[in-house]
């Protein structure tokens, strides 16, 4: 009535008047927005909407005018935009034809100024339900920061976190129990009506604007520019779901289309190996190498790529950023200096990941044949031993030793190596202990093999014997079997074995102490011996007990 009202005090002829409100529609929404509450207000939009349109003495052209002013001047302060869209899309799905057009003018004068929550309202609706509705918001939007928004969707919202966390529990879980913990977990949306949305459906709904967004000209420039951010969002979505395939939906067409849009055709048989947890890794290998011949998205994909590693709210799947980044160093693609990769990868071996520090280690490997300083990496890499967690240590160690062994080994370069390996040989984990004892008796063995000088001193030669004896018997098995080889390196001259197909610990030891007392100084045993009865750094009570055994087959063959 106000509305009305308004139209006589400014004279209206009682016929349509071009333009009625169009110098006027800003002062008069100032007036209603300073006597009407937030409900009222509401109500105005919703009513010039829906009903004053269907008044024959209003242009649709004013009443759009007016409309728009009151969403830019309350939509988000007095009027919260949910309820505006909420309002509005209810509007749209009415019964007059009038009234659904101004509701999805409403939308793309909405989506100018909200975006990003015009975007996440609509997603709970198959794309079908509102085509319309996306008609008007899509070219409307801002074309960058829609695309960029889209992978946000994709990889940072609540329904990539709930998958990834399915995935790595899943193993706990029966099969048929999974979609429903993944039903129950995945809260997309605030609104109790979006919490009930399921992840399969969001995804599809997801897809569809995808699939409608790449076929539009208007877009491809954005697209191009964001194809970094999109391709590792899809991607990460793929992997999120590959163990329920039934959540992929339109996924595939999608990803099909974005590889498109660099210029290559990508076989549909790599994207299929992609959607396949079995062949994952090949048809990535494969999906690079076809879409890399176009150079231009891979310095952007670098930049996306460690900056998505660098988000610590990065929910989505960042082995699979850290994977195509391997995969570009695998395929002799310009990435970085190697300095700076190298950089890169040493920062990804301390990521909270597991996967990613795996493909970090698969990384550094294959800039052992780059044009990198060796010496350098080597230095870098021998340094990354005293940090890294356990579960990479032990590849970690044996790229080390490639890395060394690339080379002429040097005095300084053996000693410093062998004392690593004898630091590393009382970690608490036994795939660490194992490896380090390893490879300290094929150094030493290497060293002996290659005739090289013995410049190792009496004390550090004791030690190596010592930190190798007390492991003969560890807790785990295959530890033990790595010392006795490593003692075979380290003294030839000791027979451990005392039959063939037997071992014995005390024969092994009674004839190490023997050895050890023939060959280095006696102080220099006794000062040895006794250290082996202090409490091992990783607190293994079968090695104190080697060691303390190991003492007393020394005091019986050194005069005290």
């Amino acid at each position: 009535m106000l509305i009305i009202g308004a139209e006589q005090v400014l004279e209206s002829t009682g016929g349509p008047v071009p333009g009625l409100f169009v110098n006027n529609c800003h002062s008069l929404v100032r007036v209603f927005g300073a006597f009407l509450p937030a409900a009222q207000l509401l109500e105005a939009m919703c009513f010039l909407a829906r009903d004053l349109v269907l008044e024959s003495s209003f242009d649709p052209l004013d009443i759009s005018h007016l409309l728009q002013d009151f969403i830019k001047q309350f939509g988000g302060t007095k009027v919260k935009v949910e309820v505006l869209l909420e309002a509005f899309y209810k509007i749209a799905q009415g019964p007059t034809v009038q009234g659904r057009n101004m509701a999805v003018f409403a939308f793309s004068i909405l989506a100018h100024h909200h975006l990003d929550k015009v975007v996440q309202y609509l997603l709970q609706f198959p794309f079908g339900d509102c085509e319309r509705v996306w008609k008007e918001v899509l070219p409307s939007a801002d074309p960058e920061k829609l695309i960029h928004l889209m992978a946000k969707q994709l990889y940072q919202s609540p329904l990539a976190e709930s998958a990834t966390q399915v995935v790595r529990t899943n193993h706990l879980l029966p099969g048929f129990l999974l979609p429903r913990v993944i039903s129950r977990g995945s809260c997309i949306l605030q609104k109790s009506r979006e919490s009930d949305l399921h992840p399969s459906l969001f995804q599809q709904h997801l897809s569809s604007l995808l699939h409608a967004i790449l076929r539009m000209e208007d877009y491809k420039a954005a697209v191009r520019q964001n194809f970094p951010q999109l391709l590792i969002a899809l991607l990460g979505m793929v992997v999120n779901f590959h163990y329920y395939q039934e959540f992929l939906g339109g996924a595939k067409e999608v990803l099909h289309l974005l590889l498109g849009t660099t210029g290559e055709e990508v076989e549909a048989a790599i994207v299929n190996q992609l959607f396949c947890r079995e062949t994952f890794s090949q048809g990535l290998s494969a999906m690079v190498r076809a879409v890399g011949k176009r150079s231009w998205w891979i310095p952007p994909m670098v930049e996306s790529i460690i900056a998505a590693l660098e988000d610590q709210d990065f929910a989505g799947m960042p082995q699979v950023a850290a994977a195509i980044y391997i995969e570009l160093l695998s395929c002799r693609l310009e990435v970085y200096p190697c300095e700076d990769t190298l950089e890169q990868l040493l920062n990804w071996l301390e990521y909270d990941c597991l996967e990613v520090r795996k493909l970090s280690v698969r990384g550094i490997s294959l800039l052992l044949d780059s044009g990198m300083d060796p010496a350098l990496l080597r230095l870098f890499l021998r340094d990354s031993l005293s940090y890294v967690e356990a579960d990479v240590l032990p590849e970690l160690i044996e790229l080390v030793d490639q890395a060394y062994h690339s080379r002429e080994l040097g005095e300084e370069d053996l000693e410093m190596l062998a004392a690593t390996y004898c630091g590393l040989a009382a970690h608490e984990e036994a795939s660490v202990r194992e490896s380090a004892i390893e490879h300290l008796g094929l150094l030493r063995g290497w060293a002996r093999d290659q005739r090289l000088p013995i410049t190792t001193t009496e004390k550090e030669a004791i030690r190596e014997l010592v930190v190798v004896l007390i492991h003969l018997e560890d807790e785990d098995l295959e530890v033990a079997k790595a010392a006795r080889r490593a003692l075979s390196h380290l003294a030839p001259e000791v027979k451990w074995w005392a039959h063939s197909n037997k071992f014995s610990l005390h024969f092994a030891l009674h004839q190490a102490a023997k050895h050890l007392s023939k060959t280095f100084s006696k102080g220099i045993l006794r000062s040895a011996a006794l250290s082996c009865t202090q409490l091992s750094a990783n607190r293994l009570p079968a090695v104190s007990r080697v060691a303390a055994l190991l003492l007393g087959k020394s005091s019986n063959v050194l005069p005290w």
